[in-house]
């Protein structure tokens, strides 16, 4: 285990400088983070009434940090906030023309990442690798409880 956790800072800033290089030529490199991800979520879930509380769950982050992408992606023209079709009372974030654009754009730029990342893998492998990296995370997330 001797200098694992260089060899992991060292792969960690190589992923987010060519996630970084990638997200440029794709012309995506200002929706890289919560953007992107709300844009393809909402571009996944059009068929769906979504609201800022499933945003707030699947981003897992904070309410007052969801409000603010969603006035920031509001602004940027990408979502609209409207009443709910079914319950006035709550509101829906869709997706605008141009959002609807963005997060096509996002998902070419995810799936290109994929590939270039996993290239020369089996599936199995990528398997092997993900289930690896969420027993990682899983211990990070023991521990922040543990602390």
């Amino acid at each position: 285990m001797k200098g694992s956790f260089e060899h992991f800072r060292q792969f960690g800033m190589r992923l987010e400088k060519e996630a970084r290089a990638t997200a440029k030529r794709y012309g995506v490199e200002d929706l890289a983070g919560p953007q992107g991800f709300t844009l393809v979520y909402l571009l996944n879930h059009q068929d769906n009434e979504v609201f800022i509380k499933d945003i707030e769950r699947k981003a897992q982050i904070s309410k007052s940090v969801a409000s603010g992408l969603i006035k920031r992606m509001e602004k940027n023209g990408y979502i609209q906030v409207i009443p709910s079709l079914v319950d006035k009372r709550k509101k829906q974030v869709v997706l605008t023309d141009d959002g609807r654009e963005a997060g096509q754009k996002v998902q070419v730029f995810i799936e290109e990442f994929h590939r270039r990342l996993f290239r020369g893998l089996t599936k199995e492998e990528v398997r092997q690798a993900v289930r690896v990296w969420r027993r990682i995370e899983e211990n990070i997330t023991q521990g922040e409880e543990d602390a």
